[in-house]
């Protein structure tokens, strides 16, 4: 979450209020900042699993989708997105990308013909089980040296701050304010 002092920090940046702004001031954010470390991870990640799923012709941004589809296929490209938490252009253009590797096909819905619904090719599922390795290898490789007890109450820490920007999600009215 980004704190109050972050703010006042980029308000001096974009106001000019200070003559000079040291980027100590941006190294002492981010060094209280849980958001900058979740973004920070997720980059690694990004980096760290493009690697390894590039031996299946597969990239980070891809994973979700297969999942989704194999677990529930004809979903329409609005489920993923809403699903998958993606801008609804941003599904459409990695389904087209998808698609034209073979990793899905998108049809027409016969109740809206407006609508494609998307499914999984013999293609990606047959790719699903080295897909599970890879990302099962990464979890074991991001949380060496961390005991279960850690583990375990790392991923309970996770799921509470997911849930926090879930309710902010599902409930714009609120805003930010989660206290």
């Amino acid at each position: 979450m980004l704190t109050k002092d972050f703010y006042e920090s980029l308000h001096r940046l974009s106001t000019c209020q200070q003559s000079e702004v040291h980027m100590t001031d941006f190294k002492k954010i981010r060094s209280k900042s849980y958001s900058f470390r979740v973004a920070y991870l997720f980059r690694m990640n990004a980096c760290q699993l493009d690697r390894q799923l590039s031996r299946l012709g597969l990239c980070h941004g891809q994973v979700p989708y297969i999942a989704a589809i194999v677990e529930k296929d004809g979903q329409t490209q609005d489920e993923l997105a809403r699903l998958i938490r993606v801008h609804r252009a941003a599904t459409a253009r990695t389904l087209k990308n998808m698609e034209a590797t073979g990793l899905v096909t998108r049809k027409e819905n016969p109740k809206n013909r407006r609508q494609k619904l998307v499914y999984a090719t013999d293609k990606s599922r047959a790719l699903v089980d080295d897909m599970l390795e890879i990302l099962d290898t990464h979890n074991q490789t991001m949380f060496a040296g961390f005991s279960e007890e850690e583990k375990t109450m790392t991923l309970k820490l996770m799921d509470r701050a997911i849930n926090n920007v879930q309710a902010v999600l599902d409930n714009p009215e609120k805003n930010n304010d989660l206290g």
